[in-house]
Protein backbone atom coordinates (compact mmCIF):
# COMPACT_ATOMS: atom_id res chain seq x y z
CA UNK A 1 0.00 0.00 0.00
CA UNK A 2 3.13 2.41 -0.78
CA UNK A 3 1.07 3.87 -3.61
CA UNK A 4 -1.68 4.82 -1.26
CA UNK A 5 1.18 6.24 1.54
CA UNK A 6 1.93 8.57 -1.62
CA UNK A 7 -1.09 9.72 -2.47
CA UNK A 8 -2.15 13.30 -1.07
CA UNK A 9 -4.80 12.87 1.51
CA UNK A 10 -7.70 14.11 -0.96
CA UNK A 11 -6.70 12.10 -3.41
CA UNK A 12 -6.08 8.83 -1.24
CA UNK A 13 -9.70 9.53 0.77
CA UNK A 14 -11.02 9.71 -2.51
CA UNK A 15 -10.02 6.57 -3.60
CA UNK A 16 -10.25 4.48 -0.67
CA UNK A 17 -13.73 5.61 -0.34
CA UNK A 18 -14.89 5.06 -4.39
CA UNK A 19 -12.87 1.19 -4.03
CA UNK A 20 -15.04 0.45 -0.75
CA UNK A 21 -17.85 1.51 -2.52
CA UNK A 22 -17.25 -0.65 -5.71
CA UNK A 23 -16.34 -3.65 -3.52
CA UNK A 24 -19.89 -3.26 -1.93
CA UNK A 25 -21.71 -2.88 -5.33
CA UNK A 26 -20.45 -5.94 -6.50
CA UNK A 27 -20.82 -7.79 -3.42
CA UNK A 28 -24.61 -6.50 -3.13
CA UNK A 29 -25.12 -7.61 -7.03
CA UNK A 30 -23.53 -11.00 -6.19
CA UNK A 31 -25.80 -11.04 -3.26
CA UNK A 32 -28.46 -10.23 -4.68
CA UNK A 33 -28.74 -12.41 -7.09
CA UNK A 34 -27.61 -15.30 -4.98
CA UNK A 35 -30.59 -14.57 -3.01
CA UNK A 36 -32.75 -14.60 -6.13
CA UNK A 37 -31.54 -17.82 -7.38
CA UNK A 38 -32.16 -19.54 -4.04
CA UNK A 39 -35.40 -18.41 -3.44
CA UNK A 40 -36.74 -19.48 -6.97
CA UNK A 41 -35.25 -23.06 -6.04
CA UNK A 42 -36.73 -23.28 -2.88
CA UNK A 43 -40.28 -21.82 -3.85
CA UNK A 44 -42.98 -24.46 -3.87
CA UNK A 45 -46.12 -24.76 -6.76
CA UNK A 46 -48.81 -24.72 -3.94
CA UNK A 47 -52.83 -25.23 -5.35
CA UNK A 48 -55.23 -27.47 -6.19
CA UNK A 49 -54.77 -30.58 -8.70
CA UNK A 50 -57.81 -32.00 -10.52
CA UNK A 51 -58.40 -35.44 -11.68
CA UNK A 52 -60.19 -36.30 -14.41
CA UNK A 53 -61.24 -39.79 -15.21
CA UNK A 54 -64.31 -40.57 -17.57
CA UNK A 55 -67.05 -37.70 -16.77
CA UNK A 56 -66.02 -37.51 -13.36
CA UNK A 57 -63.38 -35.43 -11.51
CA UNK A 58 -61.40 -35.01 -8.05
CA UNK A 59 -60.03 -32.37 -6.23
CA UNK A 60 -57.22 -32.47 -3.80
CA UNK A 61 -54.54 -30.49 -2.33
CA UNK A 62 -51.17 -30.99 -3.63
CA UNK A 63 -48.86 -32.73 -0.87
CA UNK A 64 -46.61 -31.17 1.44
CA UNK A 65 -48.28 -28.39 2.73
CA UNK A 66 -46.54 -28.49 6.06
CA UNK A 67 -43.31 -28.16 4.74
CA UNK A 68 -44.17 -25.46 2.33
CA UNK A 69 -45.20 -23.22 5.29
CA UNK A 70 -41.51 -23.24 6.47
CA UNK A 71 -40.61 -22.65 3.32
CA UNK A 72 -42.21 -19.79 3.16
CA UNK A 73 -40.55 -18.32 6.01
CA UNK A 74 -37.17 -19.06 4.56
CA UNK A 75 -38.08 -16.93 1.50
CA UNK A 76 -38.80 -14.45 3.67
CA UNK A 77 -35.68 -14.13 4.83
CA UNK A 78 -33.33 -14.62 2.00
CA UNK A 79 -35.67 -11.44 0.42
CA UNK A 80 -34.43 -10.23 4.07
CA UNK A 81 -31.08 -10.49 2.93
CA UNK A 82 -31.65 -9.49 0.00
CA UNK A 83 -32.46 -6.04 1.23
CA UNK A 84 -29.59 -5.99 4.05
CA UNK A 85 -26.61 -7.46 2.84
CA UNK A 86 -25.72 -4.43 0.77
CA UNK A 87 -26.42 -2.17 4.01
CA UNK A 88 -24.09 -4.07 5.78
CA UNK A 89 -21.81 -3.96 3.01
CA UNK A 90 -21.43 -0.42 3.18
CA UNK A 91 -21.40 0.31 6.40
CA UNK A 92 -18.19 -2.21 6.66
CA UNK A 93 -16.60 -0.42 3.41
CA UNK A 94 -17.28 2.54 5.43
CA UNK A 95 -15.54 1.50 8.68
CA UNK A 96 -13.13 0.05 7.06
CA UNK A 97 -12.35 2.93 4.66
CA UNK A 98 -12.02 5.42 7.77
CA UNK A 99 -9.83 2.62 9.74
CA UNK A 100 -7.61 2.19 6.91
CA UNK A 101 -7.46 5.94 6.21
CA UNK A 102 -6.34 6.78 9.87
CA UNK A 103 -3.61 4.34 9.77
CA UNK A 104 -1.90 4.72 6.44
CA UNK A 105 -2.40 8.39 6.29
CA UNK A 106 -2.67 9.97 9.57
CA UNK A 107 -1.71 8.06 12.52
CA UNK A 108 1.94 8.17 12.08
CA UNK A 109 2.82 11.75 11.20
CA UNK A 110 0.43 12.72 13.88
CA UNK A 111 2.11 10.79 16.49
CA UNK A 112 5.87 12.66 15.33
CA UNK A 113 4.22 16.03 15.31
CA UNK A 114 2.38 15.46 18.84
CA UNK A 115 5.87 14.00 20.50
CA UNK A 116 8.00 16.47 19.04
CA UNK A 117 5.56 19.52 20.07
CA UNK A 118 5.78 17.94 24.07
CA UNK A 119 10.23 17.82 23.72
CA UNK A 120 10.37 21.30 22.60
CA UNK A 121 7.47 22.29 24.96
CA UNK A 122 10.20 20.68 27.71
CA UNK A 123 13.09 22.32 25.92
CA UNK A 124 14.36 19.36 24.37
CA UNK A 125 15.67 19.52 21.01
CA UNK A 126 17.71 16.67 20.45
CA UNK A 127 15.76 14.67 18.42
CA UNK A 128 14.84 14.76 14.81
CA UNK A 129 11.44 13.96 13.06
CA UNK A 130 12.05 11.31 10.57
CA UNK A 131 10.83 11.91 6.73
CA UNK A 132 7.36 10.20 6.50
CA UNK A 133 4.08 10.06 3.99
CA UNK A 134 5.09 12.29 0.91
CA UNK A 135 1.33 14.09 1.26
CA UNK A 136 0.74 17.27 3.61
CA UNK A 137 1.00 15.71 6.85
CA UNK A 138 4.61 14.60 5.95
CA UNK A 139 5.31 18.03 3.85
CA UNK A 140 4.07 19.43 7.72
CA UNK A 141 6.75 16.73 9.20
CA UNK A 142 9.22 17.93 7.23
CA UNK A 143 8.63 21.86 8.04
CA UNK A 144 8.40 20.62 11.45
CA UNK A 145 12.38 19.33 11.64
CA UNK A 146 13.24 22.47 9.85
CA UNK A 147 11.56 24.61 12.36
CA UNK A 148 13.35 22.15 15.16
CA UNK A 149 16.56 22.63 13.15
CA UNK A 150 16.51 26.30 13.08
CA UNK A 151 15.36 25.94 16.84
CA UNK A 152 18.72 24.70 18.01
CA UNK A 153 20.89 26.67 15.88
CA UNK A 154 19.30 29.60 17.26
CA UNK A 155 19.76 28.55 20.46
CA UNK A 156 23.38 27.53 20.04
CA UNK A 157 24.01 31.47 18.65
CA UNK A 158 22.37 32.30 21.72
CA UNK A 159 24.10 30.39 23.63
CA UNK A 160 27.78 31.67 21.85
CA UNK A 161 26.80 34.67 22.25
CA UNK A 162 26.06 34.38 26.03
CA UNK A 163 29.56 32.80 26.30
CA UNK A 164 31.25 35.56 23.91
CA UNK A 165 29.96 38.27 26.65
CA UNK A 166 30.76 36.29 29.22
CA UNK A 167 34.26 36.03 27.56
CA UNK A 168 34.43 39.89 27.09
CA UNK A 169 32.92 40.72 30.60
CA UNK A 170 36.06 38.59 32.19
CA UNK A 171 38.50 39.78 29.63
CA UNK A 172 37.42 43.36 30.79
CA UNK A 173 37.67 42.78 34.21
CA UNK A 174 40.62 40.79 34.29
CA UNK A 175 42.54 43.39 32.08
CA UNK A 176 41.67 46.35 33.69
CA UNK A 177 43.96 45.21 37.07
CA UNK A 178 47.18 46.13 35.31
CA UNK A 179 46.33 49.91 34.60
CA UNK A 180 44.79 50.18 37.73
CA UNK A 181 47.83 48.14 39.89
CA UNK A 182 50.16 51.04 37.81
CA UNK A 183 47.86 53.78 38.47
CA UNK A 184 47.81 53.03 42.70
CA UNK A 185 51.57 52.74 42.61
CA UNK A 186 51.70 55.82 40.53
CA UNK A 187 49.64 57.87 42.74
CA UNK A 188 51.37 56.25 46.24
CA UNK A 189 54.82 57.38 44.91
CA UNK A 190 53.10 61.28 43.31
CA UNK A 191 51.74 61.60 47.37
CA UNK A 192 54.75 60.70 48.78
CA UNK A 193 57.24 62.56 46.71
CA UNK A 194 54.52 65.77 47.01
CA UNK A 195 55.08 65.31 50.95
CA UNK A 196 58.84 65.82 50.30
CA UNK A 197 59.10 68.26 47.70
CA UNK A 198 61.94 69.77 48.86
CA UNK A 199 63.96 66.75 48.60
CA UNK A 200 62.81 65.46 45.14
CA UNK A 201 62.87 67.16 41.93
CA UNK A 202 59.72 68.25 40.63
CA UNK A 203 60.33 66.35 36.89
CA UNK A 204 60.06 63.16 39.00
CA UNK A 205 55.93 64.25 40.25
CA UNK A 206 56.01 65.33 36.74
CA UNK A 207 56.46 61.91 35.36
CA UNK A 208 54.46 59.90 37.89
CA UNK A 209 51.70 62.53 37.22
CA UNK A 210 52.36 61.93 33.19
CA UNK A 211 52.31 58.18 33.56
CA UNK A 212 48.88 58.29 35.76
CA UNK A 213 47.53 60.41 32.76
CA UNK A 214 48.62 58.02 30.34
CA UNK A 215 47.26 54.86 32.08
CA UNK A 216 44.16 57.22 32.75
CA UNK A 217 43.75 57.66 28.93
CA UNK A 218 44.48 54.04 27.97
CA UNK A 219 41.67 52.40 30.30
CA UNK A 220 38.98 55.16 28.77
CA UNK A 221 39.89 53.77 25.43
CA UNK A 222 39.88 50.15 26.26
CA UNK A 223 36.57 50.60 28.02
CA UNK A 224 35.43 52.51 25.08
CA UNK A 225 36.69 49.65 22.65
CA UNK A 226 35.25 47.13 24.72
CA UNK A 227 31.74 48.18 25.16
CA UNK A 228 31.48 48.40 21.20
CA UNK A 229 32.87 44.63 20.92
CA UNK A 230 30.95 41.51 20.61
CA UNK A 231 32.75 39.28 21.20
CA UNK A 232 36.64 39.17 21.91
CA UNK A 233 37.79 37.98 18.34
CA UNK A 234 36.97 41.11 17.29
CA UNK A 235 39.38 43.21 19.42
CA UNK A 236 41.20 45.84 16.91
CA UNK A 237 44.57 46.65 16.51
CA UNK A 238 46.16 49.53 15.18
CA UNK A 239 49.52 49.40 14.62
CA UNK A 240 51.77 52.81 15.12
CA UNK A 241 55.31 54.11 15.08
CA UNK A 242 57.00 53.82 18.63
CA UNK A 243 60.44 54.15 20.01
CA UNK A 244 62.09 51.21 20.98
CA UNK A 245 64.08 52.39 23.65
CA UNK A 246 60.92 54.68 25.19
CA UNK A 247 58.45 52.12 24.84
CA UNK A 248 60.85 48.91 26.92
CA UNK A 249 61.47 51.74 29.72
CA UNK A 250 58.11 52.53 29.95
CA UNK A 251 57.28 48.06 30.04
CA UNK A 252 59.79 47.96 32.91
CA UNK A 253 58.23 50.46 34.91
CA UNK A 254 54.58 48.57 34.88
CA UNK A 255 56.09 45.30 34.97
CA UNK A 256 57.94 46.75 38.50
CA UNK A 257 54.87 48.36 39.89
CA UNK A 258 52.99 45.01 39.60
CA UNK A 259 55.78 43.28 41.37
CA UNK A 260 55.89 45.23 43.85
CA UNK A 261 52.03 45.04 44.99
CA UNK A 262 52.79 41.08 44.55
CA UNK A 263 55.99 41.42 46.86
CA UNK A 264 58.22 39.60 44.34
CA UNK A 265 62.06 40.77 42.81
CA UNK A 266 61.54 40.92 39.04
CA UNK A 267 64.55 41.26 36.19
CA UNK A 268 64.06 43.08 33.36
CA UNK A 269 66.08 43.25 30.31
CA UNK A 270 65.28 45.20 26.89
CA UNK A 271 68.98 46.32 25.66
CA UNK A 272 68.36 46.00 21.69
CA UNK A 273 65.11 47.57 21.52
CA UNK A 274 66.48 51.15 20.71
CA UNK A 275 64.76 51.29 16.61
CA UNK A 276 61.59 52.58 15.56
CA UNK A 277 58.99 50.18 15.60
CA UNK A 278 55.68 49.78 14.01
CA UNK A 279 53.39 47.83 17.02
CA UNK A 280 50.34 48.31 18.42
CA UNK A 281 51.01 49.56 21.79
CA UNK A 282 48.63 48.82 23.41
CA UNK A 283 48.30 45.15 22.82
CA UNK A 284 52.29 44.88 23.57
CA UNK A 285 51.31 46.37 27.08
CA UNK A 286 48.42 43.81 27.51
CA UNK A 287 50.36 40.96 26.56
CA UNK A 288 53.02 41.72 28.79
CA UNK A 289 51.31 42.82 31.48
CA UNK A 290 49.26 39.55 32.05
CA UNK A 291 52.36 37.11 31.28
CA UNK A 292 54.29 38.92 33.85
CA UNK A 293 50.82 39.02 36.31
CA UNK A 294 50.30 35.11 36.27
CA UNK A 295 54.27 34.63 36.62
CA UNK A 296 54.52 36.95 39.80
CA UNK A 297 51.01 34.64 40.47
CA UNK A 298 52.73 31.23 40.48
CA UNK A 299 56.44 32.25 41.35
CA UNK A 300 58.31 31.66 44.30
CA UNK A 301 60.46 34.17 44.35
CA UNK A 302 61.55 36.23 41.49
CA UNK A 303 60.51 36.74 37.37
CA UNK A 304 62.64 37.65 34.59
CA UNK A 305 61.24 39.86 31.77
CA UNK A 306 63.39 40.25 28.36
CA UNK A 307 62.16 42.02 25.28
CA UNK A 308 64.25 41.55 22.15
CA UNK A 309 63.82 42.39 18.42
CA UNK A 310 65.17 40.83 15.73
CA UNK A 311 64.34 41.27 11.78
CA UNK A 312 60.58 41.52 11.71
CA UNK A 313 60.06 40.46 14.93
CA UNK A 314 59.58 41.27 18.68
CA UNK A 315 59.44 38.66 20.91
CA UNK A 316 58.70 38.96 24.82
CA UNK A 317 60.26 36.01 27.01
CA UNK A 318 58.19 35.57 30.38
CA UNK A 319 60.16 33.23 33.26
CA UNK A 320 59.13 32.50 36.47
CA UNK A 321 60.82 30.08 39.26
CA UNK A 322 57.68 28.47 40.42
CA UNK A 323 56.18 24.75 39.55
CA UNK A 324 55.25 25.40 35.85
CA UNK A 325 51.89 25.02 34.24
CA UNK A 326 49.40 22.67 34.66
CA UNK A 327 49.33 20.17 32.29
CA UNK A 328 45.94 20.21 31.39
CA UNK A 329 47.10 23.90 29.89
CA UNK A 330 49.94 22.44 28.26
CA UNK A 331 47.85 19.70 26.43
CA UNK A 332 45.13 22.01 25.33
CA UNK A 333 46.93 25.61 25.15
CA UNK A 334 45.53 28.90 26.19
CA UNK A 335 41.32 28.71 26.18
CA UNK A 336 39.10 30.62 27.88
CA UNK A 337 38.73 30.51 32.31
CA UNK A 338 41.31 28.11 32.47
CA UNK A 339 42.90 28.31 35.65
CA UNK A 340 46.40 26.77 37.22
CA UNK A 341 44.83 27.01 40.28
CA UNK A 342 41.27 27.64 41.66
CA UNK A 343 41.55 31.34 42.69
CA UNK A 344 37.94 33.48 42.88
CA UNK A 345 39.22 36.54 42.09
CA UNK A 346 40.72 35.28 38.75
CA UNK A 347 38.90 34.68 35.71
CA UNK A 348 41.92 32.70 33.46
CA UNK A 349 41.78 34.87 31.09
CA UNK A 350 45.03 36.21 30.80
CA UNK A 351 47.10 33.69 28.70
CA UNK A 352 43.86 33.02 25.78
CA UNK A 353 43.43 37.00 26.04
CA UNK A 354 47.61 37.27 24.62
CA UNK A 355 46.86 33.97 22.61
CA UNK A 356 44.30 36.03 20.65
CA UNK A 357 46.37 39.25 20.69
CA UNK A 358 49.58 37.71 19.32
CA UNK A 359 47.65 35.93 16.78
CA UNK A 360 46.02 38.68 15.80
CA UNK A 361 49.52 40.84 15.59
CA UNK A 362 50.90 38.35 12.92
CA UNK A 363 52.68 36.05 15.97
CA UNK A 364 52.04 33.47 18.06
CA UNK A 365 52.10 32.75 21.81
CA UNK A 366 54.46 29.70 23.00
CA UNK A 367 54.12 28.08 26.84
CA UNK A 368 56.40 25.53 28.07
CA UNK A 369 57.80 24.10 31.67
CA UNK A 370 62.01 24.14 32.03
CA UNK A 371 63.88 22.67 34.90
CA UNK A 372 63.61 26.15 36.63
CA UNK A 373 60.19 26.97 36.30
CA UNK A 374 56.96 28.17 33.27
CA UNK A 375 58.35 29.93 30.44
CA UNK A 376 55.79 32.03 28.07
CA UNK A 377 57.12 33.50 25.13
CA UNK A 378 54.91 35.89 22.84
CA UNK A 379 55.82 37.14 19.49
CA UNK A 380 54.79 39.71 17.27
CA UNK A 381 55.36 40.47 13.92
CA UNK A 382 56.10 44.22 13.55
CA UNK A 383 57.60 46.78 10.58
CA UNK A 384 60.65 48.64 11.23
CA UNK A 385 60.61 52.49 10.71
Amino acid sequence: MEWIKRMSLKRALFTMALTGILISLLLSVVSFWACAKINAALGPQRGLVVHMQSETFAVARTQGADSSQKLSVLSDAISLLQIGLPAVYFTIALLATASLFYRWKLKEPLRLLSEGADRIMANDLDFSVAPVNGDELGRLCDAFERMRQALVKNNRQLWQQTEERRRLNAAFAHDLRNPLTVLKGSVKLAKQWAEEAESHPASLLLSHLNRIESYTGRMERYVETMSRLQKLEELPLEKKPEDGRLLAEELEQAIRFAAQEAGKQVFFCGGNCGEALLIDRSALFQIAENLTTNALRFAKTSVSVALTVKAQWLTLTVTDDGNGFAESILKNGPQPFQKGREEAEHFGMGLYICHLLCRKHGGMLRIENSPQGAIAVAVLELSQG
